[in-house]
This record gives C-alpha cells, sequence and structure tokens, in this order.
C-alpha cells in the first residue's frame, strides 16, 4: 500500500511521467501541413497506411494539445508554442473532415457510425472550445458538431453507461456554443434516464455489470457536467460512485481486474482528481492509485499505447491542470480501516483486513477470486477450462445474465456462491474474406449492423450442456472453494485452471497484469468424480507465508 505522501512530491512525479511521455503522443499525429492527412492522430492510417479509413476516438489526442498549449511547467516545451494551436486546428479540421452524412464517425471499419468515436471525440473537441472561451467556430467545423449533436440525441447508449456520461457531457457542452442547437427537453430525459439507471452500490451497468475503470470514465465525464451545471444529481451520483471505486481498491494499492464484467485493466483520474478538490477519500484513492508510476508494474506502464495516448492520458494530462487544488486532507480507504461488504447488484464480495489482505470474490462471474497482500497479488483463481474438439474452450468464467449469485455468513465465516452453466467460446478469425464481408454489410446496413457484431463478440454464450456451482467459503484463517459439475458431456470433461484471461472481447482490455505470473500462493485441489457429478475442492491457508 502507498505511504503517505507530501503532496508537491506527488504531483511532481505525476507531471515529470507524464510530461516524458509527450514526443510519444506527438509522433501518433500527421504534423506534415501539406500532408492530405494533417491533423490525423491514428498513426496506423496517416503513416504506415495499414488502414484505409482514420479511426475517430483516436482525435481525443488533440485535446492532450490544447491542455499542454496552456499548461505552464519548466518541462513542458509545449507551453505557448504557436505550432501548437495550428496542430489542433488541423485535427479539428480533420475530424469534421471524416465525418459521415448522418453525423456519426468510424472507429473500426467504414460505415460504422458508432457511438464511441462520436461521443468521445465530439466531447474532446467541445472541451477544446471550453477552453478557447466557447468562441464561434468555423462554419465547416460548425456544422460537424451540429450534425454529430443531431446524431447523439437521436442514438441511445444503453449497454455500456460510460459512453453514454461521455456523450451528455459533450451535448452539455455544445449547449455553450455559439450556434449549436440542443434540444433541452430532450437532453434532460436523457440525463434523467442515465442518472435512474445508477446502481444503489454506485455503479453504473457495463455490459450487463459493474466496472471500476469504466465507472472511473463515467465519473470524468460526470466531473466535467458537473462544473458545467452544477447538477446536485451529478454530485450525488460522483459521491456513490467513489464509494463504489474505493472498495475496489485492494491493501497492495491495486485494483482487481477480472471482478469487471468488461475486464477493463486501468482507472481513469480525472474525475477522482476534481473531487480530491474537497474530497479527502478521493485525494486518498488518487494518491494510492497513482502514487507509483515509476513502478514497471503500473497499470498506466501497461497500457497499450492505442489506449494510453488518446483515452487515459486525456483524463491523466486534464488532471494536472487541477493537482495544486486536492486537498491536504485523507481519508482511509475501506482497505485500509477494515470492512466486509456484498454487493448483491453486482455479486461482488470485498473483505479488507486492514494492512494484511483483501480478497474480492465475482460471483456473477464464475466466482472468479483474487487474494492480495500488502506487497501485490498472492492468489488468483479463474475458474475453469476444457478445450472442446473443435478448438473452442468451455469455461466458467463468464459474465453470465442468467448466472445466479448468493452469500451467506455464519459466526466464523463467509460463503459466496456462484451458479450457471459452462459456457463455449471461440476467438474470431480476421480474414479478408470476413473484413470484405463486414464492408458490405455496414455499407447497407450502418449502424444497425452493430448490435449483431456485440451480440456475437461480446454477449453470445452457447451451453456446453454442463451447469457448475461454485461455493468461496472464508473464514479467518483461509480460503476454500467448492466446484461441482453435471450435466450432459460429463464424461469427457476433463477441466484446467483457466488462465488469468477473459473471451469477452474489449478493446481496451488485455493489457499485462502481474496475474499472469507465478503467484507466491497455490490452492490444494481434491477432485472426486462419479458418473453423475464432478467435484473439485480447493483450499488455501493464510498461515502459509
Amino acid at each position: 500500500m502507498n505511504s503517505a505522501q507530501n503532496p508537491n512530491e506527488f504531483r511532481a512525479g505525476f507531471e515529470q511521467f507524464l510530461l516524458r511521455s509527450v514526443p510519444r503522443i506527438l509522433t501518433q499525429l500527421d504534423r506534415d501541413p501539406d500532408s492530405p492527412t494533417y491533423g490525423c492522430f491514428d498513426r496506423d492510417f496517416w503513416h504506415y497506411r495499414m488502414r484505409d479509413f482514420a479511426s475517430m476516438v483516436l482525435q481525443q489526442g488533440a485535446l492532450i494539445l490544447e491542455t499542454l498549449y496552456r499548461y505552464p511547467h519548466p518541462d513542458n516545451f509545449l507551453y505557448r508554442e504557436q505550432k501548437v494551436v495550428l496542430w489542433v486546428d488541423a485535427t479539428l479540421a480533420f475530424w469534421a473532415a471524416q465525418q459521415l452524412p448522418g453525423g456519426a464517425f468510424n472507429e473500426y471499419y467504414p460505415w460504422e457510425e458508432g457511438f464511441p468515436p462520436t461521443a468521445f471525440s465530439l466531447f474532446s473537441v467541445t472541451l477544446i472550445l471550453q477552453k478557447r472561451g466557447f468562441s464561434q467556430p468555423q462554419p465547416p467545423l460548425a456544422k460537424a458538431i451540429q450534425k454529430a449533436v443531431d446524431w447523439l440525441l437521436a442514438t441511445r447508449e444503453s449497454q455500456a453507461l460510460n459512453q453514454q456520461s461521455v456523450a451528455l457531457a459533450a451535448l452539455s457542452l455544445a449547449t455553450r456554443i455559439p450556434s449549436i442547437q440542443v434540444d433541452p427537453l430532450l437532453l434532460e430525459a436523457r440525463l434523467d434516464a442515465f442518472f435512474h439507471a445508477q446502481s444503489s452500490e454506485g455503479w453504473f451497468p457495463e455490459y450487463g455489470g459493474a466496472d471500476t475503470g469504466y465507472l472511473s470514465v463515467t465519473l470524468d465525464a460526470l466531473a466535467v457536467y458537473h462544473d458545467l451545471t452544477g447538477d446536485p444529481r451529478a454530485a450525488a451520483a460522483m459521491e456513490r460512485a467513489l464509494e463504489y471505486i474505493s472498495l475496489m481498491v485492494a491493501v497492495s494499492g491495486t485494483t482487481p481486474v477480472m471482478t469487471n464484467s468488461r475486464n477493463t485493466d486501468y482507472i481513469a483520474p480525472y474525475g477522482l482528481i476534481r473531487m480530491a478538490e474537497s474530497n479527502p477519500l478521493a485525494a486518498r484513492v488518487v494518491a494510492v492509485l497513482f502514487g507509483d508510476l515509476e513502478k514497471p508494474a503500473h497499470f498506466l506502464n501497461a497500457t497499450d499505447d492505442r489506449y494510453l495516448c488518446h483515452y487515459i492520458y486525456q483524463s491523466c494530462f486534464r488532471g494536472i491542470e487541477q493537482l495544486s487544488r486536492m486537498t491536504t486532507r485523507s481519508e482511509r480507504l475501506p482497505c485500509e480501516a477494515g470492512v466486509q461488504k456484498y454487493l448483491c447488484e453486482s455479486g461482488v464480495h470485498v473483505q479488507h483486513t486492514p494492512g494484511i489482505r483483501s480478497i474480492f470474490t465475482a460471483a456473477r462471474k464464475g466466482g472468479v477470486y483474487y487474494i492480495y497482500g500488502s506487497g501485490g497479488l498472492v492468489c488468483a483463481d479463474f475458474g475453469w477450462r476444457y478445450r472442446c474438439r473443435d478448438g473452442r474452450v468451455a469455461l466458467t468464467h463468464w459474465q453470465h445474465p442468467e448466472s445466479s449469485a448468493a452469500f451467506g455468513q455464519e459466526t466464523t465465516a463467509v460463503t459466496i456462491e456462484s451458479r450457471g452453466v459452462v459456457t463455449v467460446h471461440g476467438w474470431p478469425e480476421s480474414t479478408p474474406l470476413r473484413h470484405i464481408a463486414l464492408r458490405v454489410l455496414s455499407y447497407l446496413f450502418g449502424r444497425r449492423l452493430i448490435s449483431r457484431l456485440k451480440e456475437k463478440m461480446i454477449f453470445r454464450a452457447e451451453s456446453s450442456g454442463i451447469t457448475y456451482c461454485r461455493k468461496v467459503t472464508i473464514t479467518a484463517d483461509g480460503l476454500s472453494c467448492s466446484d461441482n459439475f453435471s450435466g450432459r458431456g460429463l464424461d469427457s470433461f476433463e477441466p484446467v485452471p483457466a488462465p488469468p484471461y477473459s473471451l469477452r472481447h474489449v478493446a481496451s482490455a488485455g493489457n499485462f497484469h502481474a496475474e499472469e505470473l507465478s503467484l507466491p500462493l497455490q490452492p490444494v485441489r481434491v477432485t472426486d468424480r462419479t458418473k453423475e457429478n464432478l467435484a473439485i475442492t480447493s483450499s488455501i491457508n493464510f498461515t502459509v507465508p
């Protein structure tokens, strides 16, 4: 766990870490004024020419440049550099030129009409204009903003609420831009539906469950929206979100990945930093999660360039403007104070023993669990896998809508139960023929194709015919886990411990984590098989060093 740190030292370390990355960020941008792709942040498109379209979600990098232009620091060589103004203007012009006829943008394939590239890129554009005093944009840019506004008002994202939060913040910012029209009644209806979607536990739904990483993204957008409007609904939602995020911090100062519904493996800091101006709990979360940036295993060092430069870094760089305002007061995190809590809506159980241990169990994801010590992860269990004859795998680690979770507490033990079906999944194959088919279908059907692709790559859960029941029991001395399998095909079912990876498609996940390496503790397992049932019992003794 990160110890108390001098605020000035924390700020200096945060700034230095980010400013060292500025040249890498600039490398993503086409800076040649004679180039037809001048202002494009998609290096795979303008430089490597690996794609024949630009992914517009990457244009968020322009917000980093606009922030650096205004941020005085001895090591910020972009401060008041006039070329930065030209580069940002070029990114805005390129963004407007890439807009599809209906007002949306592409991210993964041509004619996609994606919600994320439209929402996140408009969010960045409107924040840039906010930094410029909401001055009247040039006609081509104003036209593109209006079309994007109209498209977002006519399109709803109900499965990934972080995207909806960013869209709502962008729409609210757009109301301050001269000549841009935003229907206030429709915007309010969307806002009302969004705030009502928040769980009583503090999280917003992300593909069927709670996800700490994407909740931090939602918190970013809420902070911008609240600063702009002062809406008390946003303030209340931010407080509840902070409570959930703080609960997910382990005694090691890290957060579990696979307990998240979308396996997101990062935290966006801007919203937390803004809250930390007056909230001691938020200040402690920021200090713990971002106080060891120089450690090789920190999640910022593991995040891939695509997501780091345009997504996480725009949150980080906007955050450095607010670091000096963070309160010097600090409140203990749940892992420092000690707490045991079962969140019945998310199906996540958390047990913190101050300074000693944190245990997380995700009952709605097959009973995946983590055990952390003060020095890091000591044990993790990701359920079971079995390789099928067709090359696919059957597995228990899956956020399934029909899985059930239960919690029981006795005097000396707690039990978390997870029941569901063993689902079968494979790896989508990328071939030229499939890409041609994708482009033809996207040209014909546009956004209507996205729901089909999500169903196939994200939500589909084919049953293997085998059901499972996992019971995780935690006592003061150790953890025991019993897995019982039943159903057709059990005779040939030979499961092995699953690796620390998920087969649910999440583009922003999949970065390296220490859990992929050998861990200090390994469960002792005993197997018992009958014709009708396969039982595997695992146990871990906490007294083992």
